[in-house]
């Protein structure tokens, strides 16, 4: 069971502390007054310096560092909870006050537009979720469960994002009703960054290279506004999959709904097949050729957690133009 669904953990979070994520890769780097108090914070811990700084940590509005863990442990984190709580109380009320801070100060704060990106105005975001599967009774496709693995991690739904830009999702649709091939970019962003087992960690990314080949097509319905996707896809680390340490054999199926716009008001994709293969962050893959289901819909606008970047999306640039780089 997961820490964050035990519920004493739950009820002493709720109660006395005010929860926050966000993503280390970033925030290390960024140069910016976020970046430089997540840095501040984290080099109170033990992982200072430049390398990786993940985990979970418990501080002051100030920056002041009570506690830090990066265990999985029910128990470990309990203690690493109520440890910090303890040493909460302990403080002088003046050092449980944040800093103080203007609003003009916080309206002039410029963000490091290096590693801060928002959705593209006029795209689409969809919501990826991924599960690993079985087969079960009557052959039939069933989600997998914690007995069905040999680890305590990756039979839970993991979840991504994918970003699609104004004209992209404006040649997509003009590429159906003109009979034209699915676009090439989208394509590649679709197959090397989202088709991926983020089931257990971050994935690696497929190398362009690494697309062995895909079929992919989207084909108007006879309901005006509808459209279908379909396809499939191999990626490989190997010229021969069959020789590959990690691959992917996929099938997708799709649908489309467009407004008045032309504008997508709905984006169901279902990509269905087997995966093999650790990624350097995510061992522990079932032996063999495994079923893996990854689903995307369209991003709820009201849903903060549906606008979190892309995962693969580090370098924006090869992000927005995977069929090149």
């Amino acid at each position: 069971m997961s820490s964050f669904s035990d519920p004493d953990i739950i009820s002493t979070i709720s109660e006395n502390f005010i929860p926050a994520t966000d993503n280390d890769w970033y925030n290390r780097r960024r140069k910016d007054a976020a970046g430089q108090f997540f840095r501040k914070v984290a080099d109170q811990g033990p992982r200072k310096g430049n390398g990786t700084k993940q985990g979970h940590y418990i501080l002051t509005a100030s920056g002041k560092l009570l506690g830090y863990n990066n265990n999985r442990s029910i128990e470990r984190r309990r203690a690493f909870i109520n440890k910090s709580l303890e040493k909460w109380h302990a403080l002088p009320e003046s050092q449980k006050a944040p800093s103080p801070i203007t609003d003009s100060a916080a309206e002039n704060e410029k963000l490091d537009p290096k590693y801060h990106a928002t959705p593209p105005a006029g795209g689409i975001v969809l919501v990826a979720s991924s599960r690993i599967l079985k087969t079960g009774g009557n052959q039939q496709l069933e989600i997998c469960s914690a007995d069905d693995i040999e680890h305590s991690w990756g039979h839970m739904a993991a979840i991504d994002r994918m970003w699609i830009q104004e004209e992209e999702w404006h040649s997509l649709i003009n590429a159906a009703k003109d009979g034209e091939k699915f676009p090439q970019a989208l394509a590649y962003r679709l197959l090397r960054y989202h088709l991926l087992d983020f089931t257990r960690g971050e994935p690696v990314a497929w190398k362009r290279q690494e697309v062995r080949r895909f079929n992919l097509k989207i084909i108007p319905s006879k309901t005006s506004g509808h459209y279908r996707i379909k396809g499939s896809a191999i990626m490989a680390t190997d010229t021969d999959p069959a020789m590959a340490k990690r691959g992917f054999d996929v099938n997708l199926y799709g649908e489309i709904q467009t407004g008045p716009s032309g504008k997508p008001t709905r984006f169901d994709l279902v990509a269905l097949g087997e995966h093999w293969g650790d990624g350097p962050y995510t061992k522990g893959s079932r032996p063999g050729r495994t079923p893996l289901g990854i689903a995307f819909r369209l991003a709820t606008p009201d849903n903060p957690v549906d606008h979190i970047r892309p995962q693969g999306s580090h370098w924006l640039k090869g992000y927005w133009e995977a069929d090149k780089h």
